[in-house]
């Protein structure tokens, strides 16, 4: 595996509310995908799924409280002392001046999520992880999605889930998705409901910009999101997640009434999605909820980011695209054996991220530690077996 070198942000200015929001601006500019920052520890950064101390110094608890009240506010200090975890966005903009090295025009977001917790020898102390949000949406043609489901992932109507762990891409996909939407098929009215926005999805020059909701700010559900968007005469909803029943339920409504609404789900296969879904509702529905998810749903992905042996990440993903032939074979089993049919027909056109990943291991893409990490205990011995066969 490559080593690659990383040197730690010098704070030559000291260490202050306007040098830390230097060092936020700094983070994105060293391709940092996360920043974590705890009392009593170094600062440090996930740079393609690797973690680097990137000061040379350990923050003291006491200096960590006021630089949250200098770079962000009060409130969210007090908030989180109380016991209340805090999940906020931050928006850093340049100016005429470049003030923290960022041009006029240019701008930079954070998804932040504060916490107290014990940490180290400090008993109680705040914690903060920022996810970096690159300012540039990527252009979807340039993700490497296979041609079916590039073609596949904006239908007319119906439900879209892409899945996988935190930190996989799934906001990443959606964004370039919605993107590439707004520069190719400008008469489809976008809105989204995050939690919080992530990618700001508008330009000036769209006739119409997508407007994207914010949870607690905006609207006090993902629910509640979807029925406001409604009446707004949407052709795609965007939700940030399928995480309960109402959401659930008011996302397959969306979709029978004509409208694409796409959204994520934690999960590990594309079998898994259908009963996590039914999961949230009541077992006398969830027949019927079924049939109406089958009736509705047009694809599902999972994907999950590879650490290649270059120092960089690559994305790979399983999918399973609805069509009238599988809704078909669905209907003829019982619905709680869907999600492992599936899974079987990925198994059996070897279509596994475990596949893939056994496929750039051979390659010499990613080392075996990788592929460990990316495949089960039996995935690794069959394809093991198969090679030595």
């Amino acid at each position: 595996m490559t080593i690659e070198t990383f040197a730690p942000y010098p704070f030559e200015g000291g260490l202050n509310g306007t040098t830390l929001r230097d060092f936020f601006v700094w983070c994105a500019r060293q391709d940092a995908s996360d920043i974590h920052i705890q009392g009593g520890s170094h600062l440090v950064v996930s740079r393609h799924g690797r973690l680097r101390k990137a000061s040379p110094f350990r923050l003291a608890d006491d200096n960590l409280s006021k630089l949250i009240d200098e770079a962000f506010n009060a409130e969210v200090r007090a908030t989180v002392k109380a016991g209340k975890p805090v999940d906020r966005a931050l928006q850093i903009d340049g100016d005429m001046n470049q003030r923290h090295g960022l041009k006029r025009g240019e701008r930079l977001r954070f998804r932040c999520n504060f916490v107290q917790a014990t940490a180290g020898r400090l008993d109680s102390t705040l914690a903060l992880t920022m996810r970096i949000i690159n300012s540039e949406i990527l252009d979807l043609r340039e993700m490497g999605l296979e041609p079916d489901l590039f073609d596949a992932l904006l239908p007319p109507n119906g439900l879209g889930l892409i899945g996988g762990i935190t930190g996989s891409g799934k906001s990443t996909l959606l964004a370039a998705a919605y993107r590439y939407c707004q520069d190719f098929f400008p008469d489809r009215k976008i809105t989204t409901i995050e939690d919080p926005v992530e990618y700001v999805l508008g330009r000036p020059e769209d006739i119409l910009e997508p407007t994207q909701l914010q949870l607690v700010r905006d609207v006090s559900s993902y629910a509640e999101g979807i029925k406001a968007a409604l009446r707004r005469a949407p052709s795609i909803i965007g939700v940030g997640e399928m995480r309960d029943r109402e959401t659930l339920l008011n996302g397959v409504m969306a979709a029978q009434s004509g409208h694409l609404n796409l959204s994520t789900l934690h999960i590990f296969s594309p079998g898994e999605a259908i009963p996590r879904c039914l999961a949230v509702v009541p077992e006398s529905m969830r027949e019927s909820i079924a049939n109406d998810l089958l009736g509705v749903l047009r694809y599902i992905v999972v994907q999950t980011l590879l650490r290649t042996v270059d120092g960089k990440r690559q994305a790979v993903r399983e999918y399973i695209i609805f069509d009238d032939q599988l809704r078909d074979k669905l209907r003829d089993l019982p619905f709680s054996q869907w999600g492992r049919h599936i899974d079987t027909i990925i198994k059996l056109e070897k279509r596994r991220i475990a596949d893939q990943a056994w496929f750039l291991f051979l390659e010499g893409r990613i080392d075996r530690a990788e592929l460990v990490q990316a495949t089960t205990p039996s995935q690794l011995r069959e394809l093991e077996a198969g090679r030595a066969a």
